[in-house]
């Protein structure tokens, strides 16, 4: 018999899931925020390539931490070895750094198109980026800028339906310590209503209030390393609820979903 998840019990699972994982995880958050400071002040600095790439490579590998102790923190028994997990991480980071290049140049081609074919501004390819936020402005009301919300929204599903099918990739993996992606494809077939609706309370809601608060920080802090420094640690921060409900979701799910294990020992031959 397929299981079949309740939206209400899976969120407060997760948020449980959040608050059992922050002790356990705060070092690594802790190390991850520090990471995160240094890459956004690297990357704003005259310090070249090679600084801003330690400073990511730091901050993956600390995220990779990060989701190693609140895995073990909420699944039972869990090997949560790092490599494997680090694998994983990397396989979907790829996937939708893919699908984000092939899908973001995409919308913004039909937006040149549709500004054109409206009329009202004739951008060039010099353009600056203020034309084209007008231009942009000018579009959404008409008729042709509900064809590029659309397609927009249609990009933004294709993208959150391969996340949810992804959910226990993480979860997963931490649980049997081997690498898993597309292996967990299978276990959320028929399981994206009640994902979808309990990820608006522990992924969407989460994620919106860190970026209204982000970007709040960064509007008020200076223009120099420091700054950039505080900005980049503070989004880690501000992002750990998103971070930690995740995890608990996960888990969670997993939890329900996860294979039954199959007994080792022959079957008895009745003597």
């Amino acid at each position: 018999m397929i299981p079949r998840l309740a939206v209400f019990p899976l969120i407060t699972a997760a948020w449980a899931g959040a608050l059992a994982a922050l002790k356990p995880a705060v070092l690594w958050l802790i190390l991850f925020a520090v990471a995160a400071g240094l890459y956004g002040a690297a990357l704003r600095s005259d310090t070249g390539f090679w600084v801003p790439l330690g400073a990511a490579i730091l901050a993956f590998l600390a995220g990779v931490g990060l989701s190693r102790r609140s895995y073990c923190a909420l699944i039972p028994g869990a090997k949560a070895p790092f490599l494997p997990l680090a694998h994983a991480n990397l396989a979907v980071y790829f996937l939708f750094t893919i699908l984000f290049v092939f899908v973001a140049p995409l919308l913004n081609l039909l937006r040149g198109i549709l500004i054109r074919a409206k009329g009202t501004f004739a951008l060039e390819a010099e353009s600056t980026s203020e034309e084209v936020g007008r231009a942009t402005l000018d579009l959404l009301p008409s008729a042709y800028g509900a064809v590029f919300i659309v397609s927009c929204v249609v990009g933004a599903a294709l993208l959150g339906w391969i996340a949810l099918r992804l959910t226990l990739y993480g979860a997963a993996t931490a649980a049997t310590g081997q690498a898993h992606v597309f292996r967990t494809w299978g276990l959320t077939k028929g399981q994206l209503a009640p994902l979808g609706a309990a990820s608006l309370a522990t992924h969407i809601l989460p994620f919106a209030l860190g970026v209204a608060v982000n970007g709040a920080l960064h509007r008020a802090l200076p223009d120099t390393a420091l700054g950039h420094f505080i900005s980049g640690a503070a989004g880690v921060i501000v992002f750990a609820p998103f971070l930690l409900a995740g995890h608990g979701f996960a888990a969670a799910a997993w939890e329900k979903l996860k294979p039954a294990e199959t007994s080792s020992e022959p079957p008895s031959s009745g003597d």
